[in-house]
């Protein structure tokens, strides 16, 4: 039996036991005191083995901290071993090749490379029409690039507004993922590289996967095209999936959370007001980076070393952090300080998981009147 399942055929049993316990002393106590009881017992294990209560249920904590690592453009043996195979990641590429129709592409060049920031690995792939690039450790289709060619763009390229968004679910549908369904998908931006619809000569559409009410920007298709011939000109696809959690947290305690938080990392400006909104929201590092690095973070000078005024570069032992990319249904909750005292910062985005309470990352700024601004973007013409 290997380690893990040990430890979670442990945490049932300690689990069963305390149970148990408590029904024994049930008629043995006030409620208000079994209750009390309860709740110290619930931290109390939940601080020993990594879990949280909400509600009626016990549920395992899912915050870690971010993992640590210099910027290295290498790529160690070890994570090679992790990666598909070259041989692996030519099939799926001509795999989508023949999908959107070019039979007979070769796979001219191909090299596994490292992102520079992301440090996640993936494989570029070179054709006679494009650039492929595939996650190494997945498999998945990252994004493709397909340069414009001399006589590409028609003399008669303008279409309609009407007609660009038509189009863009006919594209969305021809350069999707193999596997993936694109029903759900709905589409959140159309824009063009024009102030006139007509003289424009390449459309973007935006494209996020809907659940019920809610937008998952992790599960994403961008596509950008030429009018009337629909040539692609550019494609880029996030698939990290959104995990469907609960919502045990009440948007009061979401609150209390982040106020809490808050009140422990900004020491000196007062919050003025706070809201709160339920959104899905993929788990990042910007609040465990605030908390620990405050003034670099919030000055954007992590990791960073002047040059001079105003002019900065990555240190050569740049280190960053990264946490998993969980996608979850989040409490949005935004700060806003004082405004006499809120200097370059007048506003913070927490997201507290709506099912353990958890902090699992943040950003700068109001994501909710973010969202609400791209949508009455004047160049977003989806509904105008």
């Amino acid at each position: 039996m290997n380690k893990e399942d040990r430890d979670k055929i442990i945490r049932k049993a300690r689990m069963k036991i305390a149970v148990s316990k408590f029904e024994e002393g049930e008629h043995k106590m006030p409620k208000r005191n079994l209750l009390k009881l309860v709740a110290t017992f619930t931290l109390t294990i939940g601080m020993t083995l990594g879990l949280v209560y909400a509600g009626n249920t016990v549920y395992e904590k899912i915050w870690k901290e971010p993992e640590a690592y210099k910027i290295n453009q290498g790529i160690t043996e070890e994570e090679k071993a992790k990666c598909i195979s070259e041989s692996e990641a030519e099939e799926i590429a001509k795999a989508y090749l023949r999908k959107i129709g070019y039979t007979d592409e070769n796979i001219e060049g191909i090299g596994l490379d490292k992102e520079y920031f992301s440090q996640e690995n993936i494989w570029v792939m070179a054709s006679d029409i494009g650039t492929i690039r595939i996650d190494a450790n997945t498999g998945k289709l990252s994004s493709v690039s397909m340069p414009v060619r001399e006589g590409s763009v028609p003399y008669n390229y303008g279409i309609s507004r009407e007609e660009a968004r038509k189009v863009a679910y006919e594209l969305l549908e021809k350069y999707k993922p193999i596997e993936e369904n694109t029903e759900d998908y709905e589409l959140i931006s159309l824009k063009r590289n024009a102030g006139i619809d007509e003289e424009a000569y390449i459309w973007y559409a935006e494209f996020y996967k809907k659940y019920g009410d809610l937008y998952n920007a992790s599960e994403s298709i961008r596509i950008g095209w030429i009018p009337t011939s629909n040539i692609l000109y550019s494609l880029s696809i996030e698939q990290n999936p959104y995990e469907k959690n609960e919502q045990e947290i009440s948007k009061e305690e979401a609150i209390q959370i982040a106020k809490e938080k808050d009140e422990q990392i900004e020491t000196t400006r007062q919050i003025q007001e706070v809201k709160a909104e339920i959104k899905i929201k993929q788990m990042n590092e910007e609040v465990y980076l605030r908390e620990n690095f405050k003034e670099e973070y919030e000055n954007g000078t992590l990791n960073k070393e002047k040059i001079k005024d105003g002019v900065y570069k990555y240190k050569e032992d740049a280190v960053i952090y990264k946490t998993e990319e969980r996608v979850r249904k989040v409490w949005c909750v935004v700060i806003t300080y004082n405004i006499e005292e809120n200097g370059y910062l007048p506003e913070y985005t927490y997201y507290v998981d709506s099912t353990t309470g958890e902090i699992i990352g943040g950003n700068m700024g109001n994501e909710l009147t973010s969202e609400e601004a791209e949508r009455n973007d004047v160049n977003n013409v989806i509904q105008k």
